[in-house]
């Protein structure tokens, strides 16, 4: 198969036949054919063109663009033939089988085609080639006629341009996709070889412009969370798309916009990228739009009000390397290490669990979420999401008893929805004498979690041993709910394992307490201490 997708132009390439036009015709009398003497006949073969996705319109096909494909001397395609199969091989003219399939009978069958012949298709060497899954759907053929297959594209092709003033240096493109999926003799099965993981992306050239290109399952592409780009040291950024449906059969172009990172000046309120490395001991704060914001190896720690505080807008923090975010060692500054408040959302992502991000909680405040200003005074918070990264969310005082949390809401407010995927999480809530929070959640009710394919470290808090909090949920009393559980109000908890931990904020220890495995389906299982 070529690396490019074009058109057989002129219709249908004539191959030859295999059978011998010396064959003598059966007798009449009988619908029985003599054993090994009629061949099954492959008349042509052809591909389809690939249609273009708007704002693209459907092209000439030609070798140019990139829009189809041919087969090429050497590529093998399995048959079928009345339950039996056999490899055909590709010539340059021709397809022949050392094996082939003979006609049995003069009734006509359906015969069907895939390629490739292997049963496992392999997603992770695009950048060598495309990865390839054809079939030709079952055609009547008969002994005295031949079959003409035409294949069709079981996958969808995804196509990157980048654009901006720092897209000629980037010299590698990836893409999240499941490394490896069952050939069923050309349809799409089931995914294999672990988890989705970035895989390089084909280089190619069509009409002077430059892009990317490989081919995936049909599905969609997770927005902000499917490309990377690379430069010619190696090193990857994320980039920031919105999500995409692809469809089989399809080339989805995606342009994305390779921009240069500007540092932090000032509140942040616009869909830009930004910067922040080594020592920082400047509030962030963002007040609207969609901003990305690398941390590449930064330490943030500012001594009143949130590190980064988010009043506005969606922004997203790429975490590079380690990086720690902390609100000072004073007692009076209520704060959260990133505060979102509600209306406002928060996604932090690494591109891998290698990228380390530590936040710790001022005074009332969460690692990550709402904060408590005063005496009975809450912010609520809004969406928290946590991807690809490693984590830790500590709640660090709970200096008016308002009940700071690792991940969440404090107090009696309201806390948005809380996600987290492909992540190692360490998060720790905080205890007074009386009451306690759980790691991740809110004191007063459980806002909708959702946990799938992580590793979460859960401490919740304890005074002196006394704990009356979840793990994972609400926050509890002494004289009220007593905790002790793990829950996910409306959302779910799949393929992930939850280590639960009592923290005493006296001595500072963590006590071990358990550890709940969820399955792909989220059923739990309780395993031995």
């Amino acid at each position: 198969m070529t690396r490019y997708w074009k058109r057989i132009i002129g219709g249908m390439i004539a191959l030859s036949l295999l059978s011998a036009c010396s064959q003598d015709e059966p007798t009449e009398n009988s619908t029985a054919l003599p054993e090994g003497e009629y061949p099954l006949q492959i008349g042509s073969v052809t591909l389809t063109a690939e249609v273009s996705e708007q704002p693209w319109t459907r092209v000439s096909e030609n070798p140019t663009d990139g829009m189809s494909s041919e087969f090429k001397a050497g590529d093998a395609i399995g048959v079928s033939l009345n339950g039996e199969t056999a490899t055909y091989t590709y010539d340059g003219t021709a397809w022949t089988s050392e094996a082939p399939l003979y006609w049995k009978d003069k009734n006509y069958a359906t015969v069907s085609a895939w390629y490739p012949v292997d049963e496992t298709i392999d997603f992770t060497q695009q950048d060598e080639g495309l990865t390839y899954l054809l079939k030709a759907d079952g055609v009547e053929a008969g002994y005295d006629t031949p079959a003409n297959l035409t294949f069709t594209h079981q996958l969808a092709k995804v196509r990157v341009v980048l654009e901006g003033t720092k897209a000629t240096e980037v010299q590698q493109v990836y893409v999240r996709s499941y490394p490896k999926s069952v050939n069923n003799q050309g349809d799409l099965g089931e995914t294999t070889g672990g988890d989705p993981i970035y895989v390089p992306m084909m280089e190619a050239t069509y009409n002077g412009q430059r892009c990317w290109e490989a081919n995936l399952r049909k599905g969609y592409l997770d927005e902000n969370n499917s490309f990377q780009v690379a430069n010619a040291d190696g090193v990857r950024v994320q980039v920031t798309q919105g999500r995409v449906n692809i469809e089989a059969g399809h080339v989805h172009t995606i342009k994305i916009n390779v921009g240069e990172a500007q540092p932090v000046e000032g509140e942040i309120s616009d869909d830009a990228y930004y910067l922040v490395s080594g020592i920082f001991d400047q509030q962030i704060t963002i007040t609207g739009g969609n901003p990305t914001i690398y941390l590449e190896d930064a330490n943030i720690n500012v001594s009143d009000g949130p590190a980064i505080n988010i009043t506005g807008g969606s922004p997203t923090i790429h975490v590079m390397g380690e990086n720690t975010i902390g609100t000072g060692g004073s007692l009076s500054n209520y704060a959260a290490g990133i505060y979102v408040a509600q209306g406002s959302s928060v996604t932090i992502e690494g591109s891998g669990t290698s990228d380390v991000l530590r936040v710790t909680g001022g005074a009332d405040g969460a690692a990550i979420g709402g904060y408590s200003p005063a005496l009975n005074s809450h912010n609520p918070c809004g969406d928290i999401t946590i991807h690809n990264v490693t984590l830790y969310a500590y709640a660090s005082k709970a200096y008016l008893h308002n009940l700071p949390i690792g991940i969440g809401s404090t107090g009696t407010t309201a806390c948005g929805k809380i996600e987290i995927t492909d992540a190692i999480v360490h998060a720790r809530g905080h205890s007074s004498l009386n009451e306690s929070t759980p790691a991740i959640g809110a004191y007063s009710g459980v806002p909708q979690i959702v946990i799938s394919g992580s590793t979460i470290h859960a401490h919740r808090g304890s005074y002196n041993n006394s704990c009356y909090a979840d793990y994972i949920g609400q926050g509890g009393h002494r004289y009220g709910y007593q905790g002790g559980q793990i829950q996910y109000g409306s959302g779910s908890i799949t393929g992930s394992t939850v280590y639960k931990y009592s923290y005493n904020v006296q001595t500072g220890s963590s006590s071990d307490e358990g550890t709940v495995v969820y399955d792909a389906s989220g059923n739990a299982t309780e395993q031995p201490q």
